[in-house]
């Protein structure tokens, strides 16, 4: 099911994902829990006034935004890198499209982190299940561009170089500040990978992009919706 790329509000956007995966025989499990996360995206973000418990910082000024991850996750360097996007289905996804999705993916001043799954207790991780990347860029609006006009272009682009199954943007806010939620679903060798993306108005003239890539979209919508309040981003 290809949808066409709009900006609708996201408490809009949460109805019309209902009807439109019952119109497509996703499980009603798979239905609410899409649901429940735009429907969180929607409303107002209360502050983060301390670490939730089980969680940690990532990021900090050199990435340009702060974030609360569950401790699990792992940063990945350059090394591990290639076993992470083969892991959640990206090695084969060509270059425009895979820095279109990710648009940090092994860019300077980015940070990438993993999910190695809550069974490992250490070890080395057979396969990651997620990766989340962090990344501020200028943003190059033209002048007197609306900041949400703005965001809206560039995921249009985004879906015009990943050329996916279903796509759709939803207005929200993050720290304060405009900003989109990008949804995607790419078919890469026969599987299909999700794109969940906040793209935030940022000072100085940047755009600030958290974005979560992963074959397991059910489990990780309410880890992408619960990331929301504790972004901080940074001067």
């Amino acid at each position: 099911m290809r949808r066409t790329p709009a900006l609708i509000p996201v408490s809009a956007f949460a109805l019309a994902l209902v009807l439109a995966s019952a119109g497509c025989s996703t499980g009603p499990s798979a239905t609410q829990i899409a649901d429940d996360m735009w429907a969180a995206v929607s409303t107002p973000a209360a502050s983060a006034g301390s670490l939730p418990v089980g969680d940690k910082w990532a990021g900090g000024h050199s990435v340009g935004m702060r974030l609360a991850v569950p401790g699990r996750w792992v940063t990945v360097g350059s090394v591990a890198l290639p076993k992470v996007l083969h892991d959640v289905n990206l090695g084969k996804l060509g270059s425009p499209g895979l820095t279109a999705l990710v648009p940090g993916l092994r860019r300077p001043g980015s940070l990438d982190l993993a999910d190695p799954g809550p069974a490992t207790g250490g070890a080395a991780p057979s396969r990651f299940l997620a990766n989340i990347s962090l990344y501020c860029a200028p943003a190059h609006f033209p002048p007197g561009t609306n900041p949400v006009t703005g965001l809206s272009t560039i995921a249009e682009k985004e879906f015009a170089a990943v050329n996916p199954n279903s796509a759709q943007i939803g207005q929200t806010t993050v720290d304060g500040r405009p900003a989109l939620l990008v949804y995607d679903e790419v078919s890469v060798a026969s599987r299909t990978v999700t794109g969940l993306q906040y793209a935030i108005a940022a000072p100085a003239g940047r755009v600030c992009y958290v974005t979560l890539v992963t074959q397991q979209p059910t489990q990780y919508e309410p880890v992408f919706a619960r990331l929301r309040p504790g972004i901080r981003v940074l001067p």
